[in-house]
């Protein structure tokens, strides 16, 4: 038996593939102070996008940090990746769900969908559902980040079951996830 000395694939070869810092929406300078999206009132403060609201609003984080001879400025308006996505429709991620079955459980499917997408903003509130268009035999599911689209994928394939492929691009930040039903449900 005659083992492989060379390799496929090298780590300089893979990180050439392999681009992640691609996104034309991601902020590329952290700039200084703290600024609100106008559309979901999103705060950008120390590098990361939060909900109002949430631990680590920016609004405490910032008023807690100052000393307390300087006084807190405002935030500046700015309009955060998610919002500027759904307003050109610029998709990161596409989920497909396919099921025989679908007229019986599309209240439930649809129910879980935005339930989701309601967890994941707690998470990342740039991770969100574009657009939902249904089907006769499904629903096509347009996300802003390729992340929700996968949470989306494992959440039915959990609840469910059924087929779940991922497609991943290695050029652009881009999934593609296609979840076929199953014939009979087991819960």
């Amino acid at each position: 038996m005659t083992m492989r000395r060379a390799k496929r694939y090298t780590v300089q070869s893979f990180k050439e593939k392999e681009q992640t810092g691609n996104d034309p929406y991601s902020m590329r300078g952290a700039p200084k102070g703290v600024l609100e999206c106008p559309e979901c009132h999103a705060m950008y403060y120390r590098k990361r996008w939060v909900l109002p609201g949430a631990s680590g609003d920016g609004r405490a984080a910032q008023s807690s940090g100052k000393k307390a001879g300087k006084a807190a400025q405002p935030p500046q308006p700015y309009l955060c990746p998610a919002c500027r996505k759904l307003r050109d429709r610029y998709p990161e991620g596409f989920v497909s769900i396919y099921w025989p079955n679908w007229v019986t459980y599309q209240t439930e499917v649809l129910n879980l969908i935005h339930n989701e997408e309601a967890r994941a903003r707690e998470d990342n509130p740039l991770a969100r559902i574009m657009n939902i268009r249904t089907r006769p035999d499904g629903i096509d599911i347009e996300t802003t980040t390729e992340k929700m689209a996968q949470r989306i994928g494992q959440r039915l394939r959990k609840a469910f079951h059924g087929d779940v492929q991922y497609k991943w691009s290695h050029k652009d930040k881009l999934a593609r996830i296609d979840w076929k039903g199953p014939v009979k449900v087991t819960m």
